[in-house]
């Protein structure tokens, strides 16, 4: 099915002008391409896939603003949380559709983006995390940390409120060495056991009925 994007429509630095020249690589195959406009003023044939996929922002005036490091680590985390903030993400209902956006100036200048990483803890082996997960990608709501601290920050988990401080439930059983109580510990939790009860508390139907607990 013919993908139909309309004159006038913009990805990135390029607004659409018309249908471009067809570009056939080495192997024979055809790609389609887009005539579009590029802010700076250049006027380029860009293939139609490389624009709906994010891959293409600009005539290639972009590429050189960040200096040669599109390939980086840091490089490539720039593209990705700007894919991830795209109508065409392919999940685009977590980012797109809940109104998460990267903020004016990480978006114009790749350079910015950069040095706020640089002087907030960046690592290669760390992941960029909001955290507010219902805000954006900006400087007072992103911050680096782990894989793992990561996962424990999505929309969906499970937080509980143990020694006065609101902890992910899978974080909190890591903590306490009990990593795989976690599907024992969130049931009791969910039919309205106390946290101490729910953590520590081994299986006794006696007790459970003598407490009047389900």
């Amino acid at each position: 099915m013919r993908l139909e994007i309309k004159e006038g429509a913009r990805f990135g630095k390029l607004t659409i002008i018309s249908e471009g020249e067809t570009l056939r690589i080495p192997s024979g195959q055809t790609n389609r391409t887009l005539k579009c406009l590029c802010d700076c003023g250049n006027i380029k044939d860009i293939r139609i896939s490389h624009l709906t996929r994010n891959k293409t922002i600009s005539c290639g005036c972009v590429k050189k603003t960040m200096n040669g490091k599109s390939q980086t680590y840091i490089g490539k985390l720039y593209r990705s949380i700007k894919w991830r903030c795209n109508k065409n993400y392919t999940e685009k209902h977590l980012y797109f559709e809940k109104g998460i956006t990267v903020c004016d100036e990480w978006l114009e200048d790749f350079e910015v983006f950069e040095k706020w990483c640089l002087s907030n803890g960046y690592d290669n082996k760390l992941q960029i995390d909001r955290v507010n997960g219902n805000k954006g990608y900006k400087p007072s709501n992103c911050r680096f940390v782990t894989s793992k601290v990561n996962c424990n920050n999505r929309y969906n988990t499970f937080f509980v409120e143990y020694e006065n401080e609101k902890i992910p439930l899978k974080m909190l059983l890591l903590r306490l060495n009990y990593p795989n109580k976690y599907d024992t510990v969130l049931s009791r939790i969910k039919r309205g056991w106390q946290i101490d009860l729910a953590l520590f508390k081994k299986p006794n139907n006696n007790y459970s009925n003598r407490r009047g607990i389900k």
